[in-house]
């Protein structure tokens, strides 16, 4: 591999250290405690312990293997309860996240004898997916314990946490998630570190009963990180009490 074939790293790691550790102390400063896993099996074991339902079909180990593309954080209690779960996986997009997306879900969902019959086969034209290739993780599985919901913008920062980590970890070309109306409207992408935020990115006419039938695309590409990264370095606030 000559020199001008290298894949652009992160700009400034050490900021992006810095941040997440910052982010890490804010969660610890509570009682609580932050950790980092790739076994899946273990994800999978928790998440229906905690909800009494399996994990998309997106973090199932059952059907793919995920131990080398992909990690879940988790937030603990002093009593080493779980209080807090999220997932990320990293895949390749040949064409763009707007033509993929849809048939990606769909079929993770059929391997698991789950029908998911979408509305639409794509995006409205004119959303930022159809711009979006190349290496792209998938954030996921976003859960807080009651007890911790609204106290100290704990949600936000561990969504945060995760999608820094994915960043340091894999450099990605972007990152994404899905969010219901209510989440969205709320401005709860823009609190979780994404700043693209679209209404209608899928749509199921028949959607499996854990999953809303209007699902709102969540997205921060590498520049975006690279922003939000510097700007929590330089003012280390975002939000007010963050």
């Amino acid at each position: 591999m000559g020199m001008t074939e290298l894949r652009k790293g992160i700009d400034d790691p050490l900021a992006t250290v810095e941040v997440i550790a910052r982010l890490v102390k804010r969660i610890e400063s509570l009682g609580l405690s932050v950790g980092l896993s790739h076994d899946m099996h273990a994800f999978y074991e928790t998440r229906t312990a905690l909800r009494n339902e399996q994990p998309s079909p997106m973090f199932d180990p059952n059907i793919g293997e995920l131990s080398d593309k992909s990690f879940w954080v988790y937030m603990k209690d002093t009593a080493g309860s779980v209080k807090c779960i999220q997932a990320c996986r990293l895949d390749f997009v040949d064409t763009c996240l707007a033509d993929w997306a849809t048939g990606w879900m769909t079929g993770l969902y059929l391997k698991r004898n789950e029908l998911m019959v979408p509305e639409h086969l794509s995006p409205p034209k004119g959303s930022k997916s159809w711009k979006v290739r190349g290496w792209l993780v998938y954030h996921g599985e976003m859960w807080i314990d009651r007890e911790y919901r609204g106290v100290s913008n704990i949600f936000d920062n561990m969504a945060s946490i995760a999608v820094f980590l994915a960043y340091i970890k894999w450099h990605p070309d972007a990152v994404w998630g899905l969010v219901s109306t209510n989440l969205a409207m709320r401005g709860q992408g823009n609190r979780m570190s994404y700043p693209r935020v679209e209404r209608s990115f899928l749509r199921w006419s028949w959607p499996v009963p854990t999953v809303p039938e209007n699902e709102w695309l969540v997205l921060s590409e590498r520049e975006d990180l690279e922003f939000i990264i510097r700007e929590r370095q330089v003012s280390g606030l975002i939000l007010k009490e963050d």
